[in-house]
């Protein structure tokens, strides 16, 4: 393992199995809540209350949609394509800026937090997780057609997705897996790897959630959101 690869990466790790299926725009939501109040990074593994679609954030709605199925669709605040959420796990690394972590170049971030994920897929059985190199990349908006750099690959088909966003307030890493059965022993696995301090939460704060359900009416569940990307600073 190359030595930017080191782990853990983090000190401290909170992990978040939320037992709550949402709908796209609380979803995004607590992630937001998340990077704005809490003090050590957060792994959060969740799902969704119906099959959904996101799209990245510089993705624009009306050339999208003739592609889209008829599913809900919420714009995240993250880069990346567009990912359906249907039988695929789905989790987000939340760095608070706290955390000198949060500074690691965008490339780097993107590439160890990948790199980590493909090892830990292999441990569980998954043989031929890698990382994707120039030659596996393909130009498309639609996220699991097409690989970029640093995704997971295993054989032809790409099996792990990432969008991530950089503000004053800390790293969003918000990904997909796809393809593979995963269960909570993988992602108490995983965490183990990325923190060396672990502990585990079994929701969120009052503030945190109170925030959430903020963004979730103001942004993210809004028209002005998904079709014109109108962002307040964070």
């Amino acid at each position: 393992m190359p030595e930017d690869f080191e782990q853990p990466f983090f000190d401290q790790l909170t992990l978040w199995l939320d037992p709550e299926p949402h709908d796209g725009a609380l979803n995004m939501a607590l992630d937001q809540a998340l990077l704005e109040l809490t003090e050590n990074p957060v792994l959060r593994v969740y799902s969704w209350a119906a099959p959904a679609v996101t799209i990245g954030y510089a993705q624009r709605l009306d050339l999208l949609k003739p592609s889209l199925p008829g599913w809900p669709v919420t714009r995240r605040w993250t880069g990346g394509g567009v990912v359906y959420h249907d039988a695929d796990h789905t989790y987000s690394v939340i760095v608070p800026a706290t955390c000198p972590w949060a500074q690691t170049r965008p490339v780097d971030s993107y590439r160890m937090i990948h790199g980590s994920l493909a090892g830990a897929l292999v441990s569980a059985g998954f043989d031929g997780c890698r990382l994707a190199v120039a030659e596996d990349v393909i130009d498309k908006p639609f996220c699991f057609e097409a690989p970029a750099v640093h995704d997971i690959v295993r054989g032809a088909a790409k099996i792990a997705g990432a969008g991530q966003r950089r503000s004053r307030i800390g790293l969003l890493h918000q990904g997909s897996v796809q393809q593979v059965a995963l269960d909570a022993t993988f992602w108490h696995g995983w965490a183990a790897v990325i923190g060396r301090h672990v502990s585990e939460m079994a929701g969120p704060t009052s503030p945190v959630q109170a925030r959430a359900h903020e963004l979730a009416a103001t942004r993210y569940g809004t028209d002005s959101w998904l079709h014109e990307r109108e962002d307040t600073p964070a």
